[in-house]
């Protein structure tokens, strides 16, 4: 053993005697961690309570850590408090995301603006929650190239300082339902009040039972919030485009179920169109008509055509 190597000697320094004690704790509060976790998995069969219990038991005993080799190192109780706030000022100067994110991590806590399983947007990122850590919180992300907010299987992680930055979107909290809207454009010749009428009827069939369930969360949001809404019914709104009818279905559905009911929506007019048979789907074309030619049925026995107007053919 090296001359300068003297084992006493090193071990009463009291830097290695701190860092030996921080290992140790850091040791035993490993050990009881993973021995409450086990017995979680063991006692607990919900996977939800499983999962918070975990949560619970990891904060606990990161914050029993903390405090034990606070008090192990600190012998008088004016230097924890000396220690606490140089450590403070420089971690305010330093890890001012880090703070910041950790404040938001108490915001989501305390004000509960979403837990897990709430399906949210954020910066135009969007997901449901399937964690909440104390720096960041972790969506399985929606969207992107995926139509009709279906999932991507892609995980996002977003710093919990976002809440104080930008607004945060809930889908679910409180209200489980969304409009949705789905476009169809008809030709002018086409009998758009008939294709009207197949969409009000088919979007009729599963309105009641929703419409029903919608009136009951708005009664309970309407305690928390300023939240009226009378008409919950289907509704087809009618444009004019420049190659048809456009006829716009509103619906109220769950906001996981958006996709689902738009497809069975699609495919029942679909099929109502072409029992029909005179209802014609739009799409850009070009074409040359007679001006004559009517566009609203055949023109009244004897309708003169409008006179001209001096000055607006040039002459």
């Amino acid at each position: 053993m090296p001359a300068w190597f003297d084992l006493d000697t090193l071990l009463a320094n009291e830097i290695v005697q701190a860092i030996l004690t921080a290992l140790a704790v850091a040791a035993v509060m490993f050990v009881v961690v993973k021995v409450a976790r086990r017995l979680v998995l063991k006692y607990v069969d919900d996977p939800e309570r499983q999962y918070h219990a975990n949560k619970t038991i990891g904060r606990i005993g990161g914050f029993v850590f903390l405090l034990l080799i606070v008090g192990l190192l600190s012998p008088s109780p004016g230097e924890v408090l000396t220690l606490l706030t140089v450590v403070g000022a420089g971690l305010a100067i330093a890890m001012r995301e880090t703070l910041l994110s950790f404040f938001g991590w108490l915001h989501i806590t305390v004000r509960v603006p979403f837990r897990q399983g709430d399906r949210i947007e954020v910066h135009g990122v969007r997901g449901d929650v399937v964690d909440i850590r104390l720096l960041h919180t972790t969506l399985m992300e929606i969207g992107g190239w995926v139509d009709a907010d279906q999932s991507t299987g892609r995980l996002v992680h977003l710093p919990n300082n976002w809440i104080f930055l930008h607004g945060v979107y809930n889908y679910t909290r409180g209200f489980h339902f969304i409009w949705n809207e789905i476009p169809v454009t008809v030709t002018f010749r086409s009998d758009w009040e008939a294709a009207r009428e197949i969409m009000l009827e088919l979007a009729d069939e599963s309105a009641a039972i929703v419409e029903r369930q919608a009136r009951g969360e708005i009664k309970q949001m309407a305690r928390e919030y300023l939240i009226y809404y009378n008409i919950l019914t289907p509704f087809v709104y009618v444009h004019l485009a420049e190659n048809g009818v456009r006829l716009t279905l509103r619906y109220l559905c769950e906001v996981r179920k958006r996709r689902g009911t738009a497809h069975a929506l699609t495919m029942g007019m679909l099929a109502r169109f072409k029992a029909h048979g005179g209802i014609e789907l739009a799409y850009p074309a070009a074409a040359v008509t007679i001006h004559e030619t009517p566009q609203f049925g055949p023109m009244p026995e004897g309708a003169a055509p409008p006179p001209r107007r001096p000055g607006r053919d040039g002459a």
